[in-house]
């Protein structure tokens, strides 16, 4: 068996077809206990934890199979709200059926909200949407960054969703998509150059704060053939960050 680690991905081979991906992400101190700096209903803490991993793993063309939670408080009615919130973003992803199942903190108080997700999903090899780049291509990043409360006030389209990954998995020309956290657009796009052995080369004239974080995703970055441009243009918030090139 074949297992190899890929940015924040972990992939495990099945079969000469197949490939399991496997993404993770954590949270604490965001919630509505004493101890939580910024404060929230518990419904959102789960919903955008979900988020970070389910994006990870459908951003490689895998079918998510399995969400476990692993939820650092009482099930209630912390817990309760956690999964619910987690129930929630599986919805807005179309993802409805997928198994879901966890553990809570039954023995002791807690008195700030922790929550660990891990997302599984199947792969078809041929389909599979990493280390994908062989040649030159534009890296465009669609979303803004936002952390905190930002993510909370933001408007319809501020934001990367569901509907954009699926229509860049659908589009013939996008090379590889990859998710943007705390560590901002651009360390996210070195890491995708680095993986594809390729230089990055900046676009000067961006807007988007490169280094700024993007909290639970907020914005994707994908590498794209330069022709399907007009493919794309109709997505909100879409900008070249950059291009990938042959190292020298």
């Amino acid at each position: 068996m074949n297992i190899r680690k890929v940015r924040d991905l972990t992939l495990i081979s099945v079969d000469d077809r197949k490939t399991m991906v496997i993404a993770c992400d954590s949270c604490g101190s965001i919630g509505n206990k004493e101890g939580d700096a910024l404060k929230v209903p518990p419904f959102i803490t789960g919903k955008f934890t979900a988020r970070v991993a389910l994006f990870e793993v459908m951003g490689t063309g895998a079918q998510v199979v399995c969400l476990t939670n692993t939820v650092c408080n009482e099930m209630e009615p912390t817990g309760r709200e956690i999964i619910k919130g987690i129930e929630e973003e599986l919805r807005s992803a179309g993802l409805d059926n997928v198994v879901l199942t966890g553990s809570t903190e039954e023995n002791f108080p807690t008195i700030a909200t922790g929550i660990g997700i891990t997302v599984m999903g199947l792969a078809d090899n041929a389909a599979l949407k990493i280390n994908n780049v062989k040649q030159e291509a534009l890296v465009v990043a669609i979303g803004m960054p936002k952390v905190g409360y930002e993510v909370l006030t933001c408007r319809p389209g501020d934001i990367a969703d569901y509907r954009t990954i699926k229509l860049l998995l659908a589009t013939d020309g996008v090379r590889e998509i990859v998710p943007v956290g705390s560590k901002g657009i651009g360390y996210e796009a070195q890491q995708l150059a680095q993986s594809n052995q390729l230089d990055l080369i900046i676009n000067e004239n961006t807007k988007l704060d490169l280094k700024k974080s993007a909290g639970p995703c907020t914005v994707i970055i994908a590498a794209v053939e330069k022709d399907i441009m007009k493919k794309i243009s109709n997505i909100s918030n879409v900008e070249i960050i950059g291009k990938l090139t042959q190292r020298s």
